[in-house]
């Protein structure tokens, strides 16, 4: 967990204790912010706690965002196997890399550093910017919408996995995901008939 992630979950736990942090600012941004808090009649410490409190109102929303009906509207297996075959040609070393590590973890859950590590990418982000990315590229070979977040805004890495927090974020593949690995030999072995 980052230095921002420890905070931000410790100014959720303490909920009305307030927590004293510091941000360095461009002289250009920092102008900016004095304006904007000055046409919204407030200080500018003022300003920044309602703005910071807004960001955590949101992200606990995203973050509580519960996914697990999501699994219902996912396609089949065979959908799956069929869109990840018929986007074969854009899948990276890295997505396959990535995919087949994922698949052979217990019960098909990692965190995002694991995977990767697995996959050679320098940071986690990376892990959930292409599993977004193969999200959308199966959602529009499948004519499917996309999951949302609570705000209605697309939620690309549930149409692969489904997250869940435990001190770090895990993700898992929805079994209708691995079995389509499976299935497309991307994992290093095929279902047999």
């Amino acid at each position: 967990m980052t230095k921002v992630q420890r905070l931000a979950h410790k100014m959720l736990q303490c909920q009305e204790e307030s927590v004293r942090f510091s941000v360095t600012l461009l002289p250009s941004e920092n102008a900016r912010l004095e304006k904007l808090a000055q046409l919204m009649g407030y200080t500018k410490s003022a300003f920044c706690s309602e703005l910071i409190a807004a960001a955590l109102d949101d992200m606990e929303e995203v973050i509580d965002t519960p996914d697990s009906h999501i699994d219902q509207f996912l396609p089949s297996a065979e959908e799956y196997a069929d869109a990840f075959m018929a986007i074969e040609a854009n899948l990276t070393v890295g997505h396959r890399a990535m995919l087949k590590a994922h698949y052979h973890f217990p019960n098909r859950t990692a965190t995002t550093s694991d995977l990767a590590k697995a996959a050679g990418y320098e940071h986690y982000g990376a892990v959930n910017l292409q599993y977004a990315r193969l999200g959308y590229l199966l959602a529009k070979h499948l004519n499917r919408s996309l999951p949302t977040h609570a705000d209605n805004s697309p939620f690309p890495t549930a149409f692969l996995v489904e997250w869940s927090f435990q001190d770090v974020w895990y993700c898992t593949l929805h079994p209708q995901v691995a079995e389509a690995l499976q299935l497309v030999s991307l994992v290093g072995w095929q279902k047999s008939a």
